[in-house]
Order: C-alpha cells, then structure tokens, then sequence
C-alpha cells in the first residue's frame, strides 16, 4: 500500500530504447505492450503516455491496433520526458494490491496492523508459508526454461530440485508432491495452448490505483489468462479473499494490455484442483467498492474491527503473522473497560 505515483527514470528510458529500436517500422500495439512486459515495465500507462505525446509532435501515428514509430530527436525525448513526469506527479491515488484487498476483506485489522502500524510480523520458521514461497518459485523457474529446455521430465525435475534447495530447512513440501504438480501444470499450459507465458510479472495501474504480482499470464489467440497459485487446498467453495485477489489480477492484466480479461484461473496445490473464475462488471465493481471502503477505513484515526467473518478465529486468526499485536489492543481494551 502507497500514496501516489512512484516515478522511476528506468522505466522511462527503457521505453524509449524500444521505441527506437522500432524506429521506421509499423508495429503492433500488442507486440510492443509484450515486449514491455518483457522488459520489465510495469505499466503500460507510460507507454500510451509517451505515444500520446509523440503523436502530438507528429512522431507516430497509429490506427486500428497498430503504431507506426518516426525518428525520434533527442531533444524530444527530454521534452516528453518532462510532460510525461508532469502529468503523472499530479496523480494523488491510494496504491493497493489484490492480495492487500483481499486481506481488508478477511480482516481490516489485521491490513492495519501490517501495513498502517508496521507491526512486526511473527513468521513460522518452518511449515506452509515457506512451502508456498518453494511452489511459486518452482512454477517460475518451470516457466522460465520451457523454451531452452525440451525435455519435460528434466525440466520438471530441475524447478523442483532448484526451489526446494533454496528453500531446504524451511519447507516440509514433499519432492513428488511438487514434481507432481508442476507436471498437472505444464498439462494446463498446454491443453490451453498458450503460445506465451510470463510468470510473476509486477504490474501497476495508474488509472485503477493497483500494484500487485500475477503468478502466471498465459496468451492464446486473442485472450489472455491470468493464473493464480494458492498452496491451500480447495474445499467444494472458493473463499472470497481468493475470488477478489483473482478478480484484482485480472484487472491489472487488463490494464496492462488494454484487452477484457473473460476469465482466470484459481490452482490449488494440495487438492491439484483447477477453479476457473469468470470476471465480470459485478465482481470489478465489488472490488474497487472495498477499494473505497479500505481507504476511508484508514482514513479515521481509529484501531479498525477484528473480521466479521464466519469462524474468523480459526479461519483467519490462526495463520496471522500479528496476531500478538492484535491480543495486545484486546487486552488493553479489557483492561480499560475494567477500571
């Protein structure tokens, strides 16, 4: 969670490397939102911010999906630099993630206390938390090496090998139970037929006020898939917190590429279950209201309610890395009705 815009020069000046590299040639929007995302811009906002000004100089110009890229002066460069820069500055937005809005939904205390109050954080040394760190990394080292690497079992293998060592000590996941998985998941990949897969990719929102990593986004035809890992195991019902942190990736994956995002997917780790969510306007609309809702909440000067919800203290007390903190405020409370 943040408070306006985060300007960075990298991202500025690795835009403007690709545009050059482009110089002369017709290209594709989605080819150059792709070549972004591979270059590690994390918002295409302050590509179509850049394009928007060169078109005013007469730099591009563009229609139906495509961009046609002229020479672009050095003078030019600094001249868009300074609009771009300006227009941003001028953003004052609250900056959350999904995972963030899903946390405020579970328990807008336990939000506060993270990331309000900075309270420390009690982590488990070994057990579930490591153990879905080892998946997520085993999933992105996979993803990153099925180009250069054919043989699946290897690959497979490898991911698996290199996750848990990094890891060692801290995981109780078992070695087969993750090749296992990651072999379900490359099965997905390719019944899917994704001609492309990023995996862990940061992406910001100017617009929407979000920032959050997407575990996996696979590209076919002319859709695009988020994919959302949870270690967790799934239980005849999605949670709410796991439908809005899918429903957030897809609005950034959106954002990103400028395209309606019909569908993502929720993948269970310990069930190998595989939950398809299909977005729409009623589940965006809800998320941008708790959106709201989380920032007048924080607004007020007030220690916010424990959460609301069924069975909370096991459901979400149990795992919660400030929970000390939270008994504290209750003791005092009880102390202070007392007297």
């Amino acid at each position: 969670m943040r408070f306006g815009i985060e300007f960075e020069e990298g991202l500025f000046i690795k835009i403007f490397e690709l545009l050059k590299e482009e110089e002369g040639k017709e290209v594709k929007i989605d080819d150059l939102l792709r070549m972004c995302m591979e270059n590690g811009i994390t918002s295409s906002d302050y590509l179509f911010l850049i394009l928007q000004e060169l078109s005013f100089k007469k730099i591009v110009e563009s229609s139906k999906g495509m961009v046609k890229i002229g020479s672009i002066p050095e003078e030019v460069v600094e001249s868009v630099r300074n609009k771009v820069v300006s227009k941003v500055s001028k953003l004052r937005k609250v900056f959350v993630t999904p995972l963030e809005i899903a946390k405020f939904y579970q328990c807008p205390r336990r939000l506060w206390l993270e990331k309000i109050v900075l309270s420390k954080q009690e982590k488990e040394k070994v057990g579930k938390v490591w153990d879905g760190e080892a998946v997520h990394l085993a999933v992105k080292l996979m993803i990153e090496n099925m180009q250069k690497e054919k043989d699946e079992n290897f690959l497979i293998l490898k991911a698996s090998e290199d996750a848990l060592k990094k890891y060692e000590g801290m995981v109780q996941i078992e070695k087969k139970a993750l090749e296992d998985f990651l072999k379900k998941f490359l099965e997905l990949i390719r019944e899917e037929n994704f001609s492309v897969v990023y995996s862990e990719r940061t992406i910001e929102s100017l617009k929407g006020g979000i920032i959050g990593s997407v575990d996996v986004i696979g590209f076919k035809d002319d859709e695009i898939v988020p994919i959302e890992i949870k270690y967790a195991a799934f239980k005849g019902k999605m949670k709410r917190e796991h439908l809005l942190q899918a429903v957030g990736e897809s609005i950034l994956v959106s954002s990103y590429f400028r395209k309606e995002v019909k569908y993502s997917y929720v993948v269970y780790f310990q069930t190998n279950s595989l939950i398809r969510v299909e977005i729409n306007d009623r589940l965006i609309n809800h998320f941008f209201m708790l959106k709201k809702r989380m920032q007048r909440f924080y607004s007020i000067a007030r220690v916010p309610p424990k959460s609301k919800l069924p069975n909370y203290t096991k459901r979400v007390c149990q795992g919660c890395h400030v929970k000390r903190a939270c008994d504290n405020i209750e003791a005092l409370r009880r102390a202070v009705k007392k007297f």
